[in-house]
């Protein structure tokens, strides 16, 4: 019988002499090549979204490391039952797939924007699978296993992803929101329809990050930025609902 790992993964038999990480040099370059991706993701510029200088762009990379730090010590203190290393996993592949399909804005999407995004995604989760299921299978596979959405550690972080961006837009300035074109009142639409999915989907099984998530909109919505942050390229101040003064 096969040896497998606490998460499931199997381990090579090395009774033969066979070593899991033989030939060296295909392992390199399987590695090589999964570095390279990892360079990529590095320059995947996300939508709405700055560093505080308002000046760098948050990366794919920069949301990545910010969920695979907060995830697993969110889940620590509020959710003890969950298994941190595999949120941790979770966190850091949640995102892989837009090395090939890049960042999609979803705070004004349309029906027909949502559909093409999921088939691009789905394109890029199957070009990971042909490049590294043979080579270096735990990186598809956990990226499959978070799409499946079976295990309570994928939902947590899940809800979680859709979490993180108001925090960028507090730490922003709203410079993002504000540069994309988003007024107030669209956000706040888009954040109740995206509260209701949560609560449709995670509601009673993770109800703390639903109010973590509505505070954090909160905060959002009372920025002084939606009022008197001058619209981003002029020096016309924005009015509450996110419109130029000068369009009054």
């Amino acid at each position: 019988m096969p040896v497998t790992t606490r998460t499931g993964f199997p381990v090579p038999d090395n009774r033969m002499g066979q070593s899991p990480c033989s030939p060296v040099g295909a392992v390199v370059d399987a590695l090589l090549d999964l570095g390279r991706l990892a360079l990529v993701l590095g320059g995947v510029e996300r939508t709405a979204c700055y560093h505080p200088d308002q000046a760098a762009r948050e990366t794919v990379t920069d949301h990545t490391v910010m969920l695979g730090w907060t995830a697993p010590a969110l889940a620590a203190r509020c959710y003890p039952h969950l298994d941190t290393g595999l949120v941790a996993q979770y966190a850091l592949i949640h995102d892989a797939v837009e090395v090939y399909a890049g960042d999609t804005q979803t705070l004004l999407i349309s029906p027909e924007e949502r559909q093409a995004k999921a088939d691009r995604e789905a394109r890029a989760t199957a070009r990971i699978h042909t490049e590294f299921r043979d080579r270096l299978p735990w990186f598809p596979e956990m990226i499959s296993r978070y799409e499946r959405q079976t295990d309570p550690e994928a939902r947590f972080v899940r809800v979680l992803d859709k979490v993180l961006p108001k925090i960028t837009h507090l730490l922003d300035e709203l410079y993002g929101l504000l540069e994309f074109g988003i007024s107030r009142t669209e956000f706040a639409d888009s954040m109740v329809a995206q509260a209701r999915q949560l609560q449709e989907q995670v509601g009673e099984e993770f109800a703390l990050l639903l109010e973590v998530h509505a505070n954090l909109v909160a905060r959002v919505l009372r920025h002084p930025a939606w009022g008197f942050f001058p619209a981003p390229g002029t020096a016309e101040p924005t009015t509450r609902d996110g419109g130029r003064s000068g369009d009054r």
